[in-house]
């Protein structure tokens, strides 16, 4: 079967099919990996997980289409979808609901390119950050992301670079006011900012090896692509078409910081890695080479599972 055929067309089918991949793998992965007990509570995790992470690549979806980030394709939630499927574990549920709020935070920082209701975007982007961050801490880091959206969107006005200064400081003090009423202390400060884990035992694994090397050979080549097209891009679209690179490398070092690596992290990697890996397999000719990269994200993860 030809798979840039399939997903090079948007279709319901495909949305399924890719739902259905994505529960089988967390699924078996769940089994095999944890020490999975047939608990209520161990069932409504597994089911959580599987719900945010469906929802991440409808998401996905949405975002690229609303922005026109690419064509009318279906390769960037195939990209996530087996990435998510690669990954050692997807048990971390802290790092799935982070990952998915992300996304809430991207969908209105690349709606901004519109220009239209910009404060309630920024607003709305600094809150959804700043609640990922509750979930993984180092998610604070794309606040860096909405900055640069804001500077290259409208480099005049001053006040919109206030806004996530005052939605930092309007949910620090929600925060501090709740803490004082529940624990009468400031403990939680000092637990809610994470040190930076330097161990990276879990990456020694041979499938992650594998994983890393194969998906950065790609992002980096298709990031490389990406620059080389910039000058083709119409100018409406060119602050949203950089903005995918920059949230590659936010999420990047979001990943890199992250306090625990246990695999499950790099997931903050896969719907902007997606969309700039997508926009290379968009581009005409190349079939077989396309064709090829796409069977290797196909395979990948079910020779990972049986490994």
């Amino acid at each position: 079967m030809m798979l840039t055929s399939f997903f090079g067309k948007s279709s319901p089918i495909n949305f399924l099919l890719l739902s259905i991949f994505i529960t089988i793998f967390c699924v078996l992965k769940y089994l095999l990996v944890s020490d999975f007990t047939f608990q209520l509570e161990e069932f409504i995790t597994l089911l959580t997980i599987l719900v945010l992470l469906v929802f991440s690549m409808l998401l996905l979806d949405f975002i690229i289409r609303k922005n026109y980030l690419n064509t009318s394709s279906t390769f960037a939630i195939f990209i996530f979808s087996c990435v998510v499927a690669m990954l050692p574990s997807t048990q971390h549920l802290g790092i799935i609901i982070s990952q998915f709020l992300i996304l809430l935070a991207l969908r209105r920082i690349f709606s901004m390119a519109s220009e239209k209701n910009m404060e309630k975007k920024i607003l709305d982007a600094t809150l959804w950050i700043l609640l990922a961050s509750y979930f993984f801490f180092w998610s604070i880091l794309l606040i860096i992301l909405l900055y640069i959206a804001i500077v290259k969107l409208n480099k005049k006005a001053i006040r919109y670079l206030l806004i996530p200064l005052i939605g930092l400081l309007g949910m620090t003090l929600i925060a501090v006011t709740f803490f004082l009423i529940k624990e009468n202390s400031f403990v939680w400060l000092t637990a809610f900012a994470k040190s930076i884990s330097y161990d990276f035992t879990a990456y020694a694994s041979a499938d992650i090896l594998v994983f890393l090397t194969f998906f950065f050979s790609v992002l980096i080549w298709s990031i490389f692509y990406r620059i080389s097209k910039l000058p083709d891009i119409p100018k409406k679209f060119k602050s949203n078409y950089l903005l995918v690179i920059f949230s590659v490398i936010a999420c990047f070092f979001i990943t890199l910081f992250s306090e625990i690596k246990i695999g499950t992290e790099l997931i903050f990697l896969a719907a902007p890695s997606a969309m700039t890996i997508a926009g290379y397999l968009e581009k005409k000719g190349d079939i077989w080479f396309k064709e090829l990269l796409l069977w290797t994200f196909l395979l990948l993860p079910i020779i990972f599972l049986f490994i």
